[in-house]
Order: C-alpha cells, then structure tokens, then sequence
C-alpha cells in the first residue's frame, strides 16, 4: 500500500468585490458558482452561469504543444473532483464532456469559459510531467510510479502525484490521484518504491546461494539493466539473457526474483500469445528496467524473432507517422530483457548470437537450499526497493569507468579466446565489466575467480551451440544426415554415376576437395530442416553464404567466366569446399562429416 503525502484541497472561495472581478477578469464566482454581469441597454444584471466554479493546480510540461493541467472543479455544494486535462480538451464540446461526468454544468456561452480559462492560467503552477517508470535522462532521476531518486534520496508523491525536488516540481501521472482508478495504470503502478528490510549484500548472497552460477550472472546482468543507458551509449548494442530448460527447473523464480526489484507482483509476459506491436509497447515506456518474456518455443511467430533482434539494437518497430513526407518512427526499446524456453532458437542464429545462455537443469533441494528459497521469497514479498537504491548510488562511478574497463576487459577476453564471436564477446564483456566497475563500491558474495570461472564457461559452451545452429553448419549437418540416409549419392568416375550430389577429390592424406552440387541437394536440405522444425534459407541466400570469402571453406573458383561455380569434366558443374581428415574423421572447418 503506497501511503503519500495528505494534502488539503483550498477552498475555492467566493469573490471578496464581485464588481471588481467582473471588471478585471470578466465574472466573479458567487455562492460557489460563476456569474457573468451583462448590459443590455440601459439594464444591468448578473447571472448564473455555473453550478460549479474551478482552479487549474499545475500546469504540466510533458514536451509537446499539448500539455495536461491539474484542475480543481469543485461543485456548488462544497464536492471536490480532480481531473487530469489535456490543453486540447479545453474546448466546449471536450470539456463539456469532463464537467458532466463530474455533474457539472456551464449555462454561459464559450466566450465566458475562455475568460475563466485565462484566469486559471495566470494562476496555476508549472511542474514537469514525468510520464515513463525507469531512468529519465532529461531530467537526471530515477522514476518509480510513485517516488522520484533523486541524488542518492528517494522522494515520494504527494496525493496529486507531485513531488519538489529543489526549486523544480515533476508529476507523476501513475498514481496521481486523477489516474487512481484508471485502468490504463494498472501496469505501471506495480512499479512502486517498496523499500523493504534488506541491503544488496545480504539479498545477493541469498540469490547467489539459490541459483548458484546462473544467479551469479543474473545480479550481474541486474546491475547492468540498473545502467543500460550508458552501457548501450558505449556499445550500441545490449544482449537479452536467456533461460533455458525443462519446466520446473527455477526459471520463473530467477526471473521474478529480479523483477522484485523494481516493484511488486511484477510478472512475465507469455509470448504464445504475443505479437510485435504488443511486445513494443510493453517495451517502449520504461528505461533501465527489466522485461520478462516467457515461454518462448520453435513455433514462435518470426517477427517476435524479428523484435528480439531490433531489441538487441535499441529498436521497437518501425510505424507511419500521418504527414505529407511518408515519415516513419522508429519505436525505441530502453529496457533489457529476459526470455526463458525449453527450446533454443536453433533456426535462427543471428537470434542466438545476441543473447546471454544459461542453462537450467532439474535439482532435488535439500532441507537447507529449500530454507534459502523460502528467505528469498519473503525479502522479495517484502520489498527490495533499498537493493535497487544501493545500485542506483553507483550510477556516478560506472558512468565515468565503464567504458573504459570495456575496452579493457574486451582485449583480455579475445586474447584468452580467439575463436569466440565479437556479439558474445561483448556479451560477457559486458557482464565482466560491471563486476570490475562496482567490485571496490559493492559487496558481492563472489570474487573475481568466481566471476572469470562462471562467465567463461558460459561462453564456451554458448560458442560451441552457435556453431551448431550457424545457417552454414545446418546445412551441412542436413547434407551430412542425407548422406546417411542414402538420399544422396557420391560419384565414382568408374561408375559413371553422373546423377550423383557429391564428389571427394583426394589432394593429400589429410586434405580434399568436396564437390557437390547445391542446387541438387536443396530439396534434401529443406526437407531435413522441415521434419526438424528448422527455419531454412531460401536458394540463393543460401548459396550466397556458402560461397561467400566470409566461408573459410569454399574454394575460388578460378575457371574465367565461372564465377563461384568450377566445372569438373567428370563430374560436371559444382561447389567446392576444403575438407580435412582428421583421425579417419572428414572435417569441413568445425563440422563432421560421415562420407
């Protein structure tokens, strides 16, 4: 329950000279209602133009032509209502509406309203309107939806939503007291500040207990969600952690446990009944928070695929803008995110490049572990609002160090392993990074050995999966099943089998020349990936990439005219790769082959 700061509404009071007020400001407010003096000819009278008299609170500044206002209407019979008003309802029609579901009515004409409109104006307050939970950069503070961090100090709404911090005023619309019952909040308010009992240090040493390795990545990956502004402004780019494994092996908990952070009953988003447009604008109102996504499996539609690798970029989706030029805007995704499954995005591995794996495996508590599950638990039930504010006190420290432990912690990882990929080696960089930024500020309840240990054995075994699922190395574990199946055929000069796919061409003991023929095999390829629920590439994509200088394997041709194509005068026009023989093993760069 958010308990705020009471505030006592002014009574809006009658007019202390009614004639002073019609000449100055065009009415004057009697017995709790506007009166407008009118002169016909010779004759004077005033009338009654409202059962309701109003003041505009605060004018909010939101950055566009249209701002809201807090406005006070408050009833001849003392009933106060607040309502939250955009300057474009301030209108007859628009503000008749807003004033009769408060059962109000003005009996002057439009004319009159403006002149009230003018008086309010004069009066009321400027605050800004903060209206997206997370880091706000223009204003240098961290927004819950009911509190402000502000230079290592939490400050909370009043009962309007507002909240001073020095000489500036900032509305927070989630739990003004207009918006209370609004449904369209309902999300947002879980975000609260909920400060709970714990610190840093004794909440991370519980979940690292819990969850062991994986947790020690995931408080990792936490602090780096805290402060993914400046990682992405130094990277351009940020990974997505994905939790893989069987049903009931804690990856609903790790998850949720993290978004306790950041408030309460927090919970994942299912994406089997998901699409892009709804994934984006779940994404696109909050910074510097975490996102849960759940279930994801190899049915998935391909533009959530779609959005995970816009994500890794910063981007949402891409919608028309209604103008003259075709503008388009680009939808913005601020946050990081977190996906579990039991199964893996095998078909695409530009989806799999761009994550952080961890893998879940089914485990039998012990009396002990289950005790630490249920502490968890409780500190999560309770609140974690203070574990959030320790993080958010060191966000001057990463900011002036990150960067540069990044590029150091980069060039050390490449040199212990020159075979990982650059997005995963920025991945684990990334993660390594925030550890040597905070190690001297925060208590962890691991060390460096730790860390090195856990996220080096995350990355090699995230290496050796993306080499299996590559688009190239599908293809040929396709080629290789084929050939096992007897679907597709060797050539033999003696034979004369010109119908057959491939042809080995002995060079030394250790080396060959695999020929074969692409387009002859597509079919076979295609059907592997269907019965395996693979995504395959069309043809030409296909081709483009296993001929590409980008291949280690595929060989030149350097016939004139040819192209990547060589013609063999035995086996005719065809593809060639370098194949290796390893221990009676054929080795077409990291792939095995049974030929």
């Amino acid at each position: 329950m958010t308990i705020r700061k009471k505030i006592e509404l002014a009574k809006i009071e009658d007019s202390k000279d009614p004639k002073k007020d019609q000449v100055e400001f065009g009415f004057s407010i009697e017995n709790g209602r506007y009166a407008f003096t009118y002169t016909r000819g010779k004759k004077t009278e005033t009338i009654e133009g409202s059962n309701f008299v109003m003041k505009s609170l605060f004018n909010l500044d939101n950055g566009t032509n249209d701002s809201k206002r807090i406005i006070q209407i408050q009833r001849y019979s003392g009933e106060n209502h607040i309502v939250e008003v955009n300057s474009s309802e301030m209108k007859p029609e628009s503000f008749e509406t807003i004033l009769k579901s408060k059962r109000c009515t003005f009996l002057a004409n439009y004319p009159e309203m403006k002149k009230i409109f003018a008086k309010m104006m004069d009066d009321e307050k400027e605050a800004f309107l903060i209206s997206e939970i997370g880091w706000n950069k223009e204003h240098q503070v961290y927004v819950f939806a009911d509190a402000i961090f502000s230079e290592n100090t939490i400050l909370e709404i009043d009962e309007l939503g507002i909240i001073t911090v020095k000489n500036h005023k900032y509305y927070l619309p989630t739990f003004g007291f207009a918006n209370l019952n609004n449904e369209e909040f309902k999300t947002d308010q879980l975000y609260r500040f909920i400060p709970g009992t714990t610190t840093f240090k004794d909440w991370s040493k519980l979940y690292f207990q819990v969850f062991g390795a994986n947790g020690l990545i995931g408080i990792l990956f936490l602090i780096s969600t805290v402060f993914r502004d400046i990682i992405f402004d130094a990277l351009g780019a940020f990974p997505f952690l994905f939790l893989f494994g069987d049903f009931g092996t804690g990856k609903t908990k790790f998850a949720e446990y993290l978004l306790s952070i950041f408030g309460k009953n927090i919970k994942g988003v299912d994406l089997t009944n998901a699409t892009m447009i709804s994934l984006s604008r779940t994404t696109q109102s909050k910074n510097n928070v975490l996102f849960y996504f759940k279930e994801y499996t190899s049915d998935i539609e391909s533009n959530i695929e779609t959005f995970f690798l816009a994500a890794y970029d910063g981007v949402g989706r891409t919608t028309g803008v209604k103008s003259n030029d075709n503008r388009t805007k680009n939808e913005s995704v601020n946050s990081s995110l977190v996906c579990d499954g039991n199964s893996l995005p095998s078909g695409k591995a530009a989806v799999f490049s761009r994550m952080i794996l961890l893998i879940f495996e089914k485990q039998n508590f012990s009396q002990e572990e289950e005790n630490l599950l249920f502490q968890l638990e409780k500190l999560s039930t309770d609140g974690l609002g203070n574990v959030l504010v320790e993080i958010l006190a060191c966000r001057k420290i990463f900011a002036e160090n990150f960067k540069k432990v990044f590029v150091e912690t980069t060039e050390r990882i490449r040199k212990r392993s020159e075979v990982l990929p650059s997005r995963l080696i920025n991945s684990i960089a990334m993660i390594y990074s925030t550890y040597f930024c905070l190690s001297s500020n925060i208590t962890f309840p691991f060390d460096n050995n730790d860390v090195t240990t856990h996220i080096y054995k995350v990355a090699d075994y995230q290496n050796e999966l993306l080499k299996q699922i590559s688009a190239v190395s599908i293809f040929w574990t396709a080629i290789d099943f084929q050939i096992k199946r007897g679907l597709i055929q060797e050539f033999k000069p003696e034979l004369k089998n010109k119908g057959a796919q491939y042809r080995l061409k002995v060079m030394t003991e250790s080396e060959y020349i695999l020929q074969i023929k692409l387009e002859s095999v597509y079919t076979l390829y295609t059907r592997y990936c269907k019965e395996g629920n693979i995504r395959f590439l069309d043809q030409n994509s296909l081709k483009m990439l296993l001929t590409s200088t980008a291949n280690p394997t595929f060989i030149p041709s350097n016939q004139k005219h040819r192209g990547v194509y060589h013609f063999d005068k035995y086996f005719g026009s065809c593809h060639q790769f370098m194949l290796k023989k390893e221990g009676g093993i054929y080795k077409l760069g990291e792939i095995e082959l049974s030929i």
